[in-house]
């Protein structure tokens, strides 16, 4: 479970919270959260495959537990939000500070989350809420236990998903041209770490 300090607080408590400690600030909300091994694992192949992409395609820079404030939002400064994964254009590059603990106008294009079940509501109602309100194009919400992908698009559907995908697809984004992730292959690659632990002696 989450550890929780009821608010009202605000960015500048947030940004006062331990280093090293993954908080986030959500409707004035302090959660603390811990990522599950298999999860951070599946994080891992989907970062690996955008980064080759980009090695590529030089179209922006893909990052995983980077915090963003996003100013331009209603009620910015109860929000704060540390995304799974993110994928940010070369457009809003100009706008980041590689010495900053927390990146502050930088819009994400795309924004992954990988869901565990203590956290589940945060990331299908209230962090999928703050990225629309920044401009977050596309949001992608992984059920590793369900072996689902909810794919969001908000200038298509503001609310709801415009696809629900399974890990037997193949994941495509207009966000990035002649990209593919191969679901089977990554779901391989997550059951044969199991494997290999189970048969270590």
């Amino acid at each position: 479970m989450p550890t929780t300090t009821l608010g009202p607080h605000t960015v500048k408590d947030w940004l006062a919270t331990p280093e090293g400690e993954h908080w986030e600030l959500i409707h004035g909300n302090l959660l603390m959260t811990e990522e599950a091994g298999d999860n951070s694992r599946l994080a891992g192949e989907i970062e690996f495959a955008i980064r080759l992409y980009l090695r590529q395609h030089p179209l922006g820079i893909v990052e995983h537990n980077i915090a963003f404030h996003f100013p331009g939002i209603p009620d910015a400064e109860r929000e704060g939000v540390v995304p799974d994964l993110c994928y940010i254009p070369n457009d809003q590059l100009d706008k980041w500070n590689g010495e900053a603990n927390v990146q502050e106008w930088v819009i994400p294009a795309l924004v992954v989350e990988i869901l565990s079940p203590s956290t589940a509501r945060i990331d299908l109602v209230d962090k999928m809420e703050i990225y629309r309100k920044a401009g977050v194009r596309e949001y992608w919400i992984f059920d590793r236990r369900e072996e689902t992908i909810r794919i969001y698009r908000f200038s298509e559907d503001a609310e709801k998903p415009v696809a629900l995908q399974t890990f037997e697809e193949t994941l495509r984004t207009p966000l990035l041209p002649e990209f593919s992730l191969e679901m089977p292959k990554i779901r391989q690659a997550l059951h044969l770490g199991k494997e290999e632990r189970k048969q270590s002696p």
